[in-house]
């Protein structure tokens, strides 16, 4: 290995150490407990945040450009629609990423809730809103439901890895294996 990972790698170790080592280390006044996060869950998160700021700022365009026409009961549901999207999604994305970097799943139920219940309705909704009046939100849109499918099964098999490592240390530590 080149010199510079093997820096790397030592001094993260070191870092490692010293965090598990001593009680100093607070976030919100809570000790810091090292996580080992879902790097690939990570990465599908930052590419939905992506993905949702810029399908919220074109729907939005979307809107002010044919506001004229909207102003209807269509149109008073796709604004309402709209803003349970992006409310839904951002305190989804936060969900997301409070799970994959913490011990605790404390915002599990929002994440298990809002999804199926609100941002799905309301994204199918949207989607089919616009279906015929742009491709770009046509796409955006599947981008969007790509990467919700991806995050969910990304955590899954995660999520049943990490069972599975745990019972193979049980059993390990228990002299069975």
């Amino acid at each position: 290995m080149p010199s510079g990972i093997c820096e790397f790698w030592h001094l993260k170790m070191e870092v490692d150490a010293e965090i598990t080592s001593s009680s100093s280390y607070y976030n919100y006044g809570q000790p810091l407990i090292p996580q080992k996060s879902n790097l690939i869950l990570q990465m599908l998160l930052q590419a939905n945040a992506c993905v949702s700021i810029l399908w919220s700022f074109s729907y939005l365009l979307h809107l002010f450009i044919w506001s004229t026409v909207l102003w209807n009961y269509t149109g008073l549901a796709m604004l309402l629609a709209y803003v349970l999207a992006v409310g839904t999604e951002s305190l989804r994305l936060y969900a997301s990423y409070s799970i994959n970097l913490t011990t605790n799943a404390t915002t599990m139920w929002l994440l298990l809730t809002l999804t199926p219940c609100v941002l799905l309705p309301a994204l199918v909704y949207l989607r089919l809103a616009v279906m015929f009046a742009s491709v770009w939100l046509h796409f955006l849109s599947h981008a969007q439901f790509v990467l919700i499918a991806l995050e969910a099964l990304s955590a899954l098999i995660y999520h049943v890895c990490c069972l599975a490592r745990d019972k193979r240390k049980s059993l390990k530590s228990n002299g069975q294996l």
